[in-house]
């Protein structure tokens, strides 16, 4: 069977804080040989279904997901056909989930750099509704807080995966698996329970103008140029509060 080197937890411009357009992360994913994208922009479904268009003719796959900002921490839906509205609780953001027939995964859970990263508390509530967690996050220098999510999966029996959580043009599959071809949810997670996942993370240079993103809109009232070009606006607090 053909095993696809596919990259989980991907943000366009329809994030406030990605500078990455649909046709940058199809070209990217072509000149890194990705042949799966999970796209999962935060609180925003249509740049992964415009990334879906583009995929179909450049021959890379695309799951449509979306990086939900709920009470309870950000909570990644994949397979989804409709947008879920941010601010609901966990639970009930779950239910949104797997009532389009979506999963559930968990992005950079306990990790202190991100204020919507899910609490301890909340993940061991939550973790019976879970269908995945995310053990590397490309993004993240703080290596104990994987070492956590990984011991976190391993006591509650869930699957892992490795996050790209990349925001920035040219960058990509800082981490990734390498599964068999998938079609569907379920077909999914058997694909992700026979996957080699390959951990890392960017380079030096993915930082700088992520940092400026962030410093910028602690002071400025409009968007970085080039930042969340596509991405709905936002009061600067809910914005701030949607970062990861």
């Amino acid at each position: 069977m053909k095993r696809w080197k596919t990259v989980i937890h991907v943000h366009t411009d329809y994030s406030f804080d990605s500078n990455v357009s649909p046709a940058d992360l199809i070209d990217t994913a072509r000149a890194q040989g990705v042949d799966c994208v999970a796209v999962t922009d935060h609180d925003e479904i249509d740049g992964a279904f415009a990334a879906r268009e583009i995929g179909r003719t450049a021959g890379v796959n695309v799951v449509v997901g979306e990086e939900i900002s709920s009470a309870d921490g950000h909570i990644i839906g994949l397979f989804l056909n409709e947008h879920i509205p941010p601010r609901l609780s966990g639970e009930e953001t779950i239910r949104r989930i797997k009532e389009q027939g979506g999963l559930v995964l968990v992005p950079h859970p306990f990790a202190l750099l991100c204020e919507e990263a899910m609490s301890r508390r909340a993940a061991d509530r939550l973790a019976p509704l879970m269908d995945a967690v995310e053990i590397c996050n490309a993004q993240n220098p703080l290596v104990w807080e994987n070492w956590a999510a990984a011991r976190f999966a391993h006591r509650h029996g869930l699957p892992t995966y490795v996050g790209a959580d990349s925001h920035i043009r040219g960058f990509l599959d800082g981490c990734y698996q390498t599964m068999p071809a998938f079609d569907r949810p379920t077909e999914f997670l058997r694909s992700l329970a026979n996957a080699t996942l390959t951990p890392g993370r960017f380079g030096l240079s993915y930082y700088p103008p992520m940092m400026l993103r962030h410093c910028w809109d602690l002071v400025a009232t409009q968007r970085l140029s080039g930042f969340g070009t596509n991405a709905p606006l936002q009061p600067q607090a809910q914005r701030s509060r949607a970062a990861s």
